[in-house]
C-alpha cells in the first residue's frame, strides 16, 4: 500500500507576497531660487508612490515648518491625460504645488501617487516654480523606474 501523498505546503509570502518598497531622501537646491533647497523623501511601492516635499532657505532655518497640503492623485483609465486628483488636507500656500507634482507624476507613473508638500518658495515667478515641479518629478522618476539617483 503506497502511502497517502501530504498536501504542498504553502509559506505566507506565496499567498500573500510582501510589497517591494523603495525610498530615497534628497536635498537639492532650486537652481533659480537663491539660497532654497528642496527636501524630497520618495517612497515606491509596487502599486503607488507617497512623496514628502518641503524647502528650506536661510531664513527658515531654525523654524519649523507648517504641515502644508497632502493631495492624492490617480490615472484617468477615461482620460488618461487628465488625472483624478484631490486634496486630503489642504493648506493655502503649498496646494498648487502639489496639485500640480500629483497630478504629472500620476500620469506619468500611472499609479496612485500621494503628495505631502510644505514647499514655500515666497512670491515665486512661474519659471522658478515650474523648474521646483520640474526637479520634483524628474528625481521621483529615476526612483520609479529604478535609476541611481545622483
Amino acid at each position: 500500500m503506497d502511502s497517502p501523498q501530504e498536501p504542498p505546503q504553502h509559506t505566507s509570502s506565496e499567498t500573500s507576497p510582501l510589497p517591494t518598497l523603495q525610498r530615497k531622501q534628497l536635498a537639492i537646491p532650486l537652481p533659480q531660487t537663491p539660497h532654497t533647497t528642496l527636501h524630497m523623501q520618495i517612497t515606491t511601492l509596487d502599486t503607488s508612490s507617497l512623496i514628502f516635499l518641503t524647502s528650506t532657505d536661510p531664513s527658515t532655518s531654525g523654524s519649523l515648518s507648517a504641515l502644508g497640503s497632502f493631495v492624492y492623485a490617480m490615472p484617468n483609465r477615461l482620460q488618461p491625460s487628465d488625472p483624478l486628483c484631490t486634496a486630503l488636507y489642504s493648506q493655502t500656500g503649498s496646494i498648487e504645488f502639489a496639485n500640480r507634482v500629483a497630478k504629472i507624476l500620476a500620469r506619468r507613473t500611472e499609479k496612485p501617487t500621494y503628495v505631502g508638500c510644505s514647499v514655500v518658495l515666497g512670491n515665486p515667478t512661474v519659471d522658478e516654480e515650474m523648474a521646483g515641479v520640474r526637479i520634483v518629478v524628474e528625481e521621483v522618476l529615476k526612483v520609479v523606474q529604478g535609476e541611481k539617483i545622483g
